[in-house]
């Protein structure tokens, strides 16, 4: 009998997961603990992350050959849905009061980088089937967690007005997963190719916690290199040397 590899990715799914809900940030939110300047910082974050999907699945499919192929027709019109996401999460960040004048040319945190560096490691330098776990975590994340996390900002007083990411992915991902499990049919062929599969998914549950906890203690410091959050995005242009010399010529 042919594995059932859909189901296993949401028993490793269950177990990265499980431990994700145990770090602090995440903790912060499903206990209703986060702030709103954290959340905030979240969809900061969010939208550096965003912004480059649609163009890393795109990405995937060059590595793709003989019977795997067949996705790539599938894989381009899921990655052109995937653009315009990360203008929610601006669209939500002004709703809350943020400034996001230059947001679209500042850098992210370094945690926010080295999850979407992750992805074009894992496609490009191990397996690119193994990309299917990432892109697994981030669809099949928001369909199980998004509903209460929704009900947990709603509570602490965010309208509506700024919770259209979340909304969008707790509802239009269910059927994107309904498209992951013709992934999984098409291009894992053997249990090393779940191996990376599962492995992708525990790195990215990882990653993307961290880009929180890293999001949510940023709003708490509010500070980059010595310089002031605010006074760094005004000068999205100054580098972080000439940050850390302007720090110490203070």
């Amino acid at each position: 009998m042919k594995t059932n590899y859909y189901e296993k990715m949401k028993e490793v799914w269950k177990i990265a997961n499980d431990a994700l809900m145990m770090r602090p940030g995440f903790r912060d939110i499903a206990q209703g603990q986060i702030t709103i300047e954290g959340y905030k910082e979240v969809l900061r974050q969010i939208f550096h992350h965003a912004r480059e999907n649609p163009q890393i699945q795109s990405f995937a499919t060059a590595y793709f050959r003989g019977e795997q192929r067949k996705t790539v027709a599938t894989f381009f019109k899921h990655a052109t849905s995937e653009i315009g996401h990360d203008q929610l999460a601006l669209d939500d960040l002004a709703a809350l009061g943020g400034d996001v004048k230059y947001i679209p040319v500042e850098n992210p945190l370094p945690e926010t980088t080295a999850l979407v560096a992750y992805a074009y490691y894992q496609i490009q330098f191990r397996n690119p089937v193994g990309y299917l776990g990432y892109l697994f975590f981030l669809e099949f994340t928001p369909t199980q967690n998004g509903a209460k996390y929704l009900e947990m900002f709603k509570a602490k007083g965010v309208p509506e007005s700024a919770l259209t990411f979340l909304e969008e992915h707790a509802t239009v991902d269910v059927s994107h997963c309904k498209l992951m499990e013709r992934y999984v049919n098409d291009l894992i062929q053997s249990d090393a190719d779940f191996e990376e599969v599962a492995y992708a998914i525990q790195t990215t549950a990882t990653l993307y916690g961290r880009m929180v906890e890293a999001s949510v203690a940023n709003a708490a410091e509010s500070t980059w290199f010595g310089i002031s959050s605010e006074e760094a995005r005004r000068s999205p242009k100054m580098t972080t040397t000439e940050w850390a010399k302007e720090t110490n010529a203070r």
